[in-house]
């Protein structure tokens, strides 16, 4: 998932244990405190902040998880900033945290990975994460004698399928979306970022300091519009640099 680190999956798991117990996401989240306080007299009915039971570290965790939500082009950042438009911040980031335990209840259940990850950041998290366990990187390129040649003009890199990537790291490929979930997804005019995601796609590389610095000639143009020492200490200084 996004914005979920090894440290905030270990702390999740650590906290559910055995996820059969839990019979849905909802009670999963309740047993992390996600869940609101009901307060009920007769007829009268009033829910209250979250109930704060079970592991404060998880709960915690998931918090500044949904922090970075609002940068999210998935589901869960559409949630994230719907809600914010009717609610405050931190309602917001709480009931993001909410659901974010629901959906992790459903990724241990079904033995799935998450659906709506951004390719190239979940490409470079797992990487991260498999040469922290075994050690073993692997060489990139385009392999010894064979010259690669740019896609786009200054350059291009590649971004995989989500579906590769998660192949190539032994992860399970995502199952097919129920019409339930498709008709979530054109509602919430998300079905764009779920379609770029199952694509490869080729995106420009951006320019490095190096192209933005001026040329030499240009350096000594301005150069000699200073005085003498001065002069001498910009030039030294653009060298340096």
């Amino acid at each position: 998932m996004p914005g979920v680190s090894i440290v905030i999956a270990q702390a999740l798991v650590a906290a559910f244990g055995d996820i059969d117990r839990f019979s849905s996401g909802d009670k999963a989240a309740s047993y992390l405190g996600l869940t609101p306080s009901t307060k009920q007299s007769a007829r009268t009915l009033h829910h209250g902040p979250i109930t704060k039971c079970g592991n404060s570290n998880a709960r915690w965790m998931l918090v500044q998880a949904a922090q970075h939500m609002a940068r999210q082009s998935g589901p869960l950042g559409h949630f994230f900033r719907r809600l914010k438009k009717r609610k405050c911040h931190n309602i917001a980031v709480v009931a993001t945290a909410r659901k974010m335990a629901m959906i992790a209840w459903r990724m241990l259940k079904a033995n799935e990975p998450y659906r709506y990850s951004p390719p190239q950041s979940t490409e470079t998290k797992l990487a991260g994460l498999r040469v922290a366990a075994t050690g073993k990187r692997r060489r990139g390129g385009s392999g010894p004698g064979v010259k690669s040649t740019a896609k786009l003009p200054g350059g291009s890199r590649t971004v995989k399928p989500l579906d590769v990537v998660y192949w190539k790291e032994g992860l399970p490929t995502r199952k097919t979306l129920a019409a339930g979930e498709l008709k979530h997804l054109k509602e919430t005019g998300t079905m764009p970022f779920v379609e770029q995601i199952a694509q490869q796609q080729i995106i420009p590389r951006k320019k490095g300091r190096q192209a933005e610095l001026p040329s030499r000639g240009e350096k000594e143009t301005r150069n000699s519009a200073c005085n003498g020492p001065i002069a001498h200490q910009l030039d030294l200084g653009d060298s340096s640099d």
